[in-house]
């Protein structure tokens, strides 16, 4: 079986083999095994670094909120304070290692020509008050009705002032565009997603809606790459009841959509844990990886880079997201498992560790995060 023989994978080598099967516009989707390992986010930015460095890197499209996203880009593209832009996003992505391959990112760029400089795109529909209260300063004074401001302000709203939301973010798009059309279309997605039905009955649609604003805003020339979970990037048409992401983007971009699924062996992730009674995260060990999995599969054939044609497994492959609780490990280990085939990935790198990350300011309490892999 083929392999890149250096560990872990190089990844000017890897990006040699990929580019190689994919057009100079197409959209290459980094997975990662979990939120929080450290060694996984720092091979994904050198991945990230080495494109920007070719100038073939366009976009780098993050699972983060699209407003949170705006700052971060005007940022990344300038001599701006990332750390500052940074401070604005998710707390999943709160680590030191992707700070630091933020900031790297921002320095590669700042040293291109400002029209060559990559861009950032907070493709994540979360963050709805945010939303709303940028919809506020944007519209004209007819369009700020009194529903907007509630969401704004951070009010629950009942299903009818729901209904009204949705109808008035289309009218803001349809007589809009750029940032204002792009807000409105946010606000009216996540209201789909998590509001729409009782107990997050429409969650599933989240993963579409994700895929939509990727698709919205892929750039017209350059390669696109996507930071995102492996079950989000997976070519999965049921990921819980809709299809993943990556089932989306490849049945609109076909061959154009390269998802890397990235797996790990055994070690520790930054995450919550219930199981320790703290709502923060903290270094958690990962569940073990068991005999039957994708992962054991390439550990025993010494794998650590394959194409879908050099590798096949039925699954499982294990399932860990920003919670990790520890006291399933003996009771219910299938609770961190999801059967679904290696081809759901265009290929899969294989990490034989995962080393934890950390939250850069120990003093601050973390916000764990909410409703998502």
């Amino acid at each position: 079986m083929p392999t890149i023989t250096t560990d872990p994978p190089d990844p000017p080598l890897v990006l040699d083999r990929i580019l190689a099967k994919l057009p100079g516009d197409g959209v290459i989707a980094l997975g990662e095994p979990t939120h929080g390992s450290a060694n996984v986010s720092a091979w994904k930015f050198a991945n990230i670094h080495e494109l920007a460095q070719r100038g073939l890197l366009a976009t780098l499209a993050f699972e983060d909120p699209y407003v949170a996203g705006l700052e971060i880009d005007a940022a990344l593209r300038s001599d701006g304070d990332m750390d500052a832009a940074w401070d604005g996003g998710s707390s999943i992505w709160d680590t030191i290692t992707i700070r630091a391959g933020m900031r790297e990112l921002q320095k590669i760029n700042t040293a291109r020509p400002h029209e060559d400089r990559v861009s950032f795109l907070g493709f994540d529909i979360r963050r709805p008050r945010q939303a709303a209260a940028m919809l506020v300063e944007l519209v004209e004074k007819g369009d700020r009705e009194q529903v907007l401001i509630a969401m704004s302000k951070g009010e629950e709203l009942p299903a009818e002032d729901l209904d009204t939301v949705v109808a008035l973010c289309q009218r803001i798009a349809a007589v809009s565009s750029g940032t204002e059309a792009a807000v409105a279309d946010q606000l009216r997605r996540h209201v789909d997603a998590y509001l729409s039905e009782p107990d997050l009955g429409g969650l599933h649609r989240r993963d579409t809606h994700m895929a939509e604003v990727l698709l919205d805003n892929l750039p017209a020339r350059g390669l696109t790459v996507v930071w995102a979970h492996n079950e989000h990037v997976a070519r999965n048409p049921d990921n819980f009841g809709g299809p993943s992401m990556g089932k989306v983007l490849h049945e609109v971009l076909g061959d154009r959509y390269f998802p890397v699924g990235i797996l790990c062996g055994e070690g520790e992730c930054r995450a919550v844990d219930p199981a320790s009674g703290l709502d923060e995260y903290r270094s958690v060990p990962l569940p073990p990886v068991r005999s039957h999995t994708t992962e054991a599969a390439l550990l025993s054939g010494g794998c650590n880079f394959v194409t879908g044609a050099e590798f096949s497994h039925p699954g499982p492959r294990r399932f860990i997201g920003w919670r990790v609780d520890t006291q399933l490990f003996d009771t219910a280990p299938e609770e961190f498992e999801v059967d679904r085939p290696s081809s759901d990935f265009s290929a899969l790198a294989y990490l034989p560790t995962s080393v934890p990350d950390a939250t850069p300011s120990p003093t601050q309490p973390s916000r764990p995060a909410t409703n998502g892999c």
